[in-house]
């Protein structure tokens, strides 16, 4: 598994460069302008939860890995709510007619972010070995770390106005996204064993071409909320709740 592991490195230090997780961090920018595309992320944020209830977990667990892809799944298929919950603390509750929800749903906006659900449903539907799946479990985890400690000063600072507590945009969903896989095992003991873990040529090969295919469906999502936000400029999601950016600080404080 070096060989995988060391590629999901390679890719992490490319997929840091994409333009949105400097974007975010450009504390000259109001903060709500800096989230304002967390709205798009619905279709991502909610498919986990099946994804980890019906695609990636299987019981009975037939190996230690699948045993541990299983207690991995249980944790991550709660994270749904967070998310939701966090769209209600930064106001965006909107009363829409239900033709008009899928519509953004299901439209431009948010077609590479559906296209990554659908790749990540397929791959692992297609590739029921446990090791691969671990692997795009560990393309998961790499991906969602890096763009949590991005997130990390626009998130303090929306807390800070706000006075609520972010969970799963904050630091609260940070310190469960590990980079690893964790199962039962402890911190200092999961590189370790992953490392151990003994591939054949023709899983290695597999595994190394669903890290590049994981991070390029990723990363089609990412610049795709970059995309959003330079195309929205003034015209923000959270504006329909009375939000206008140049008055950014004073409209997130009457959130409170």
């Amino acid at each position: 598994m070096k060989e995988v592991l060391a590629l999901i490195r390679k890719k992490k230090e490319e997929f840091e460069k994409l333009a949105l997780f400097a974007f975010m961090q450009d504390t000259s920018i109001a903060p709500l302008e800096r989230i304002s595309w967390a709205p798009c992320l619905a279709p991502f944020a909610m498919c986990v939860k099946d994804l980890n209830n019906y695609v990636l977990r299987k019981e009975p667990a037939d190996s230690l890995l699948q045993e541990m892809i299983n207690i991995h799944t249980y944790e991550e298929c709660t994270h749904w709510a967070w998310y939701l919950a966090d769209l209600e603390k930064l106001g965006v509750n909107l009363s829409l007619p239900f033709t008009e929800t899928l519509r953004f749903l299901w439209g431009n906006e948010t077609q590479r972010t559906r296209q990554l659900c659908y790749d990540l449903a397929a791959i692992c539907h297609f590739n029921d070995d446990p090791v691969l799946k671990l692997t795009v479990i560990e393309c998961m985890e790499t991906t969602g770390r890096v763009t949590l400690i991005s997130m990390l000063p626009v998130c303090r600072e929306l807390e800070g106005i706000t006075r609520k507590r972010l969970s799963y945009f904050g630091e609260a969903h940070l310190k469960v996204e590990l980079g690893h896989i964790r199962g039962s095992l402890k911190n200092d003991c999961i590189e370790k064993f992953l490392e151990a873990i003994e591939l054949n040529k023709e899983q290695e090969k597999t595994a190394c071409q669903i890290v590049e295919k994981v991070f390029a469906s990723f990363s089609a999502l990412i610049d795709e909320q970059m995309e959003y936000v330079q195309r929205h400029t003034g015209q923000y999601f959270f504006s329909t709740i009375g939000w206008e950016p140049k008055k950014g600080l004073r409209s997130c404080a009457s959130m409170n």
